[in-house]
């Protein structure tokens, strides 16, 4: 069998105090459904494995200050949207965007869809519709301070693909 593709993920990273909020429900959910572990985050731009130097991209980016809105909890079919905390869109996240956009030199724009996921697993409808509508989060807007840049498999559709993601930079 031919090996997955894996590309070039970079991922926006909650402050502190929401962090640990994310984690401990991310923690909670793969205890109870044998899930895998994975840090908090909300993907901004995908690439190529073979795209430049991640510590350049971030180089030319620059520091990040991001604010989003929470929109809703939601749940999808997708492996990798299992159950996640989706947000509003907004110009500074757009901004970021076209950043590394740019500074990958990347021909085609990646379309942001502002979301950060709680839960990876296979689980019926019902199981997931129950759980998005018991998360209560303390708070109505995240604030986003760090990037990171992640090798990952595209797509990612199995636990041991999350398990194998790496961090290449910062």
């Amino acid at each position: 069998m031919a090996e997955k593709a894996h590309a070039i993920a970079y991922w926006l990273l909650p402050e502190a105090a929401a962090r640990e909020v994310f984690l401990r429900e991310i923690r909670r959910l793969a205890r109870q459904f044998g899930a895998p572990l994975f840090e908090p985050h909300a993907t901004v731009f995908i690439v190529p494995e073979n795209s430049r130097a991640p510590f350049e991209v971030l180089r030319d980016v620059g520091p990040v200050d991001i604010e989003l809105a929470i929109h809703s909890i939601r749940f999808s079919e997708q492996f990798t949207k299992t159950l996640y905390v989706q947000f509003e869109r907004n110009s500074a996240l757009q901004q970021l965007g076209d950043a590394i956009l740019k500074a990958e030199r990347a021909r085609n724009r990646y379309l942001i869809d502002p979301h950060l996921s709680l839960l990876y697993a296979k689980l019926p409808s019902k199981t997931k519709q129950r759980l998005a509508d018991n998360i209560r989060l303390p708070f109505r807007k995240v604030g986003f301070t760090s990037i990171c840049v992640m090798r990952c498999a595209r797509p990612t559709t199995k636990a041991i693909e999350v398990e194998q993601w790496k961090l290449l930079a910062p």
